[in-house]
């Protein structure tokens, strides 16, 4: 087919970028969940590759057909809220002459004409190491890398969209590549292809008729029916949140905020040896495992986060990256800077191993210098507890934007992946969760499994927007089940 003419569809297919998108859900079930994270998926090894956090996929395709399954003849809405394609963690880059025909070939999808020349000359040499940066046609190659490595799961949505159920996409602060029309055009064009192959239909039609009018992207956040707000929440926190413009490089990249800076650079490296760091919580507990494990690495890893606080700096977050700066001052180089002055000012003198009180003085010096370091010890417990902390809720912002919006009966938030359901005034906040596993370091924590969670807010009650508890999928009973929480103080 005529890959330009095949982009020209979707020129309609417009409006993407406003802060609040309101839409209609014309009395069908919404489903939401969140945090897939998906990578690079399966690599040719048939492993899945060290940065990837997804490993659900055939969970996924089961949860889906049990949905379709049970809502009879009606239509659903499935919602992603935000962190479905983890852009940050897809390191592949294309090598053989074969990948880049195909990234040329895929391009031409989405209106993008670039030769294979072209392309070989824009990697640079550190996209080798961190993977491609975040230009519109390198998202495009991520993207289709991410589909690859989760076959399945792709095939399975494109059946979702087939049926005639709606698919809503929210931005996430770990696939902020959305916002280019290319990637979006990318995924509803191979959507529509697979749709297309399973009816023996034309490619065209299928996109005009049933793709575009069935998936929509939102930007910021999604109000439905007036009453159901759903946003990601990255926007809530520091560390997450875009500052300034989406753009920098003259509109040829995106603006990452500093966590993506983390993830590009230090967590994606350190994943490689230790793939499900990051999934570790309480969060500001991810350094204290390294410490514990492997401490010549964590030190390694703490220079390697000050040389890129010296890049962060370069790009104008004075502030935040100055910030963080001090913390890791403070809690490495100050006191092994001042242990190491104290052994070279401790050192004995000629005759100093004459007097008879010498070994006492020496187990002294070195007791003395231990505890420099433990000190080290203790202030980087007390900076991690403090400054690497993520928001543990995000139910003070949710009653912000309730007293902004008094129609609003619900609010759900993703991000955190800690699931949440809390009432008052006939008011609900749900945040849910994530797909991701979750390793639980606090030994104050007895975490049963809480993810493949989800929110279900049914139409055919009497009250159309009273939503049920959290569920979880349990895929081994291939059934959902009532989420367990309890009340914290």
């Amino acid at each position: 087919m005529n890959y330009t003419a095949s982009a020209a569809l979707f020129e309609k297919e417009d409006g993407y970028g406003a802060a609040t998108v309101n839409i209609s859900a014309a009395g069908n079930d919404i489903y939401v969940i969140s945090d897939l994270h998906l990578a690079a998926g399966i690599n040719a090894n048939g492993n899945f590759d060290g940065t990837e956090n997804f490993f659900a996929d055939a969970s996924f395709v089961r949860f889906l057909d049990h949905l379709q399954d049970n809502c009879g003849n009606g239509k659903s809405i499935l919602v992603i809220n935000g962190d479905f394609i983890d852009f940050l963690r897809i390191t592949n880059i294309p090598s053989t002459e074969k990948e880049f025909e195909t990234w040329q070939e895929i391009l031409q999808v989405t209106g993008i004409s670039k030769s294979t020349a072209e392309l070989k000359a824009s990697i640079v040499k550190k996209e080798i190491t961190y993977g491609l940066k975040t230009n519109h046609f390198k998202s495009v190659w991520k993207l289709h890398t991410c589909i690859g490595g989760h076959i399945k799961l792709f095939e399975r949505l494109a059946t979702w969209i087939k049926d005639g159920n709606q698919l809503i996409i929210t931005k996430g602060n770990h696939d902020l590549e959305w916002i280019w029309k290319e990637v979006r055009i990318y995924l509803q064009h191979w959507l529509a292809t697979n749709i297309a192959f399973q009816q023996q239909r034309p490619v065209e039609e299928v996109i005009c008729n049933t793709v575009i009018p069935q998936t929509l992207f939102i930007d910021d956040a999604l109000i439905i029916d007036k009453k159901i707000y759903i946003e990601h929440g990255h926007r809530y926190e520091n560390m997450t949140n875009v500052k300034g413009e989406p753009f920098v490089a003259n509109g040829q990249e995106l603006n990452l905020p500093l966590g993506s800076f983390f993830n590009r650079y230090l967590i994606n490296r350190v994943e490689l040896l230790y793939p499900y760091l990051d999934n570790v919580r309480p969060t500001q507990n991810i350094l204290l495992v390294l410490f514990r494990e492997r401490f010549p690495f964590a030190i390694k890893m703490l220079f390697r986060y000050l040389w890129l606080m010296g890049l962060l700096i370069q790009k104008k977050i004075f502030w935040q990256t100055t910030k963080y700066l001090f913390t890791f001052l403070l809690i490495i180089v100050l006191p092994v800077t001042v242990t190491v002055f104290a052994i070279m000012n401790n050192r004995p003198g000629p005759s100093a191993s004459g007097h008879q009180s010498f070994l006492i003085q020496q187990v002294l010096a070195a007791a003395k210098n231990l505890g420099f370091l433990f000190l080290s010890y203790l202030l980087a417990r007390i900076m991690v507890l403090v400054k690497l902390q993520g928001p543990a809720s995000f139910y003070a912002d949710a009653g912000k934007i309730f007293n902004s919006n008094p129609e609003l009966e619900i609010v759900t938030f993703g991000h955190t992946h800690n699931p949440e359901q809390l009432t008052g005034s006939g008011k609900w906040y749900f945040n849910t969760g994530t797909w991701t596993p979750v390793y639980e370091s606090s030994s104050s924590e007895i975490r049963m499994d809480k993810t493949f969670t989800f929110l279900q807010i049914c139409r055919k009650t009497t009250d159309p927007y009273k939503p049920q508890l959290l569920q979880r999928w349990n895929d081994d009973a291939m059934r959902y089940e009532l989420l367990g929480l309890n009340d914290k103080k």
